[in-house]
């Protein structure tokens, strides 16, 4: 042990003792610097989104076994064992290398986001961008890695985009834990990769008519296969958001619009879009924007320009947007454009 240690000057040109764990921070952090402008911030930051990038990419690319092993063998001993980050990932860790043996129980595993006071929908999410075949410029917006400053938020993401991919029959469990007439957003974060997710999903819909599940989507090519090649046709029970962003065209979107489920009711509420606005001193940055009504009133300019027709501007916090409550985007009688201000 005592070969793992070193002396190392400070600032103030006092020794310490500085560990192989140290050492290795260190390189992590020089080589997926953190890119907050706040540089005390950045500074602090131990996991920076272009090493989460990097981990996500890793993991995906080996079985679940193998992704463990490479977890512990070139992350964990990189990060401070005291922090939040190292035990999420060990955790996901131990997960994934007991994924494959692992019987059809998704007890204790955080597949599904239960609600809570503030979000009343039971919510299920993959890792963005990695399963987002219809991402065009939305990326460069795209609000969902910013739950990657949370290592909850991220292991839950990565883990879910492994089960879908090796297990599935771990998330049906999950599905059928869920509890009896509750809302379901499908997907949070990420989309769907293909029409058999799709066929996936919407088998466990009809199997559930006491739920109601809703999403957004940029896969709007995999709808379009889904109604050309199934039988079954699209729950009733299920609302689709199209989602600005998208690098399929106008053709494709007036497709997926005329699409019905087998109530003969349209499949799409209406279009959930992000629209640039102006910087002004009157905008807040960040969530405080979503209190001014500088911001919603440039939203709802900004999206009348672009789109030709009146818009809801969103809150910014879901079950906030009605008087009485609830989501709009989640309910398919409010057919109104929704819009929110990027900038």
């Amino acid at each position: 042990m005592l070969a793992t240690l070193r002396p190392t000057k400070t600032v103030a040109g006092t020794l310490r003792i500085d560990t192989v764990r140290e050492r290795r921070i260190g390189v992590l952090k020089a080589r997926f610097p953190s890119r907050n402008p706040n540089k005390k911030a950045a500074a602090e930051t131990k996991f920076s989104r272009d090493l989460a990038l990097h981990v996500c990419k890793n993991i995906l690319a080996r079985t679940p076994v193998k992704a463990a092993a490479w977890l512990r063998a070139k992350i964990l001993p990189s990060l401070p064992m005291e922090s939040a980050w190292f035990l999420e990932l060990y955790r996901l860790a131990i997960t994934l290398d007991t994924l494959e043996t692992r019987a059809e129980d998704s007890s204790g595993l955080p597949i599904f986001a239960p609600g809570n006071k503030k979000l009343s929908f039971v919510a299920f999410s993959v890792l963005p961008a990695f399963t987002c075949p219809g991402a065009g410029d939305c990326l460069a917006f795209c609000y969902s890695f910013t739950a990657w400053r949370y290592p909850a938020a991220l292991c839950r993401q990565i883990l879910n985009t492994v089960l879908m991919r090796y297990r599935r029959d771990i998330v049906i469990d999950a599905f059928h834990r869920i509890p009896q007439n509750a809302i379901v957003r499908l997907y949070v974060d990420g989309d769907f990769e293909n029409a058999g997710q799709l066929r996936f999903w919407f088998h466990l819909l009809n199997a559930r008519p006491d739920l109601r599940a809703y999403g957004y989507s940029k896969s709007w090519s995999a709808f379009i296969e889904y109604d050309q090649t199934s039988s079954q046709g699209f729950p009733a029970n299920y609302s689709l958001n199209l989602s600005s962003g998208s690098l399929h065209g106008d053709d494709v979107k007036t497709e997926v619009m005329a699409l019905r489920n087998v109530d003969g009711k349209p499949v799409v509420r209406g279009e959930f879009v992000a629209v640039p606005i102006p910087r002004s001193a009157d905008i807040p940055r960040g969530a405080k924007r979503y209190d001014s009504s500088a911001y919603h009133a440039a939203v709802r300019t900004a999206a009348e320009r672009v789109f030709g027709r009146k818009a809801f501007s969103c809150p910014g916090q879901c079950d906030n947007c009605r008087p009485n409550g609830g989501h709009a985007c989640g309910d398919a009688k409010f057919p109104a454009l929704i819009a929110i201000g990027i900038h």
